[in-house]
C-alpha cells in the first residue's frame, strides 16, 4: 500500500545473517541523497537495530507509539541527507507478535506521517505474522538473498508464504554477497527454476551487491558504506539497484 500516496517498500528475508538491515538503511542514505524524502522503519520490532547502523541512541522508539506514551514525530531520528529513522526497541519480546489493536495504531501512526516519497520498511528475518503483516502492506516486496543454501531454501519457503498468505503474486530478488554479477544471476534463475514449478508467483530479479570489504569496514565503525566509501563496488552496485527504484 502507498502511506500518503507514497511509495511503501519492504526489505525482508527468510534468513538472518544475510545484510537486509544493511541494505535497508544503506539504501536510505543514497534515496536521501537523491533528493528522496524518506523514512525507514525498523520492523524488527523486539530486535531493533537501525539505529545501530547510524550510530545513534535513541530516546524513544516505537513501542511509545504503540504504547500511546509517545506520538510518532516524537521518536524519529533525524540522519543523514534528511533520513527520518523510526527505531524499534531491541530486547522486548511482546513486540515479536502484535495484536490486532497495536497493529492499528502502528499503522494509523505511518498515515499520520507527513508527505514523503519512501517508506522503507526492514523486517526480522522469517515468516512471522509481524512479517506477513508488514509485507502485506507494501507495495513493493525486496527479499533478500545470499548463495548460502539455507538463505536460498528459505527465501522460497517465504515467497510461498506470502503469496498464500497475502495472495501477493510479485516479488523483487536482490543477491548478495557474491563475486559477481553471473554468479548472481546464476542464483537468481535457480530460485526462479523452483517457484516456477511449484508456485504461482513472479520474480523479478533487482540487483545484486557483491563482497567487499569496505561493508565490513564500516559497519565495525557504525558508519554506512555508501557515505564512508561513495566509490566502493558495493555502493556502485547499491546505487544502481536505487536508481531503479526512482525510475
Amino acid at each position: 500500500m502507498a502511506i500518503n500516496g507514497r511509495k511503501m517498500i519492504t526489505i525482508t528475508s527468510g534468513k538472518g545473517g544475510v545484510g537486509k538491515s544493511s541494505i535497508a538503511s544503506n539504501m536510505a542514505y543514497l534515496l536521501g541523497n537523491r533528493n528522496k524524502s524518506t523514512y525507514i522503519l525498523d520492523a524488527d520490532l523486539s530486535l531493533g537495530n537501525i539505529d545501530i547502523m547510524f550510530g545513534m541512541v535513541p530516546k524513544f522508539n516505537v513501542r511509545d507509539v504503540i504504547d500511546g506514551s509517545r506520538q510518532i514525530g516524537e521518536v524519529i531520528l533525524e540522519g543523514p541527507c534528511g533520513i527520518k529513522i523510526i527505531p524499534a526497541t531491541s530486547g522486548v519480546s511482546e513486540l515479536s507478535l502484535l495484536s490486532q489493536d497495536e497493529r492499528a495504531i502502528l499503522l494509523g501512526s505511518l498515515n499520520a506521517l507527513p508527505e514523503h516519497d519512501f517508506l522503507i520498511v526492514d523486517t526480522s528475518a522469517g515468516i512471522s505474522s509481524n512479517v506477513v503483516y508488514f509485507n502485506a502492506m507494501s507495495e513493493d516486496i525486496f527479499i533478500v538473498v545470499t548463495p548460502d543454501p539455507a538463505s536460498v531454501a528459505d527465501s522460497y519457503a517465504m515467497v510461498k508464504v506470502l503469496s498464500t498468505t497475502t495472495g501477493r503474486k510479485d516479488f523483487n530478488i536482490i543477491v548478495n554477497m557474491v563475486k559477481e554479477e553471473k554468479e548472481a544471476l546464476e542464483l537468481f534463475r535457480r530460485i526462479v527454476g523452483v517457484t516456477d514449478r511449484f508456485l504461482d508467483v513472479y520474480l523479478n530479479y533487482f540487483g545484486y551487491l557483491p563482497l567487499d570489504r569496505h561493508i565490513n569496514i564500516a559497519t565495525r565503525k557504525q558508519r554506512l558504506w555508501v557515505e564512508r566509501f561513495p566509490d566502493a563496488i558495493a555502493t556502485r552496485a547499491l546505487a544502481k539497484i536505487c536508481d531503479r527504484l526512482v525510475s
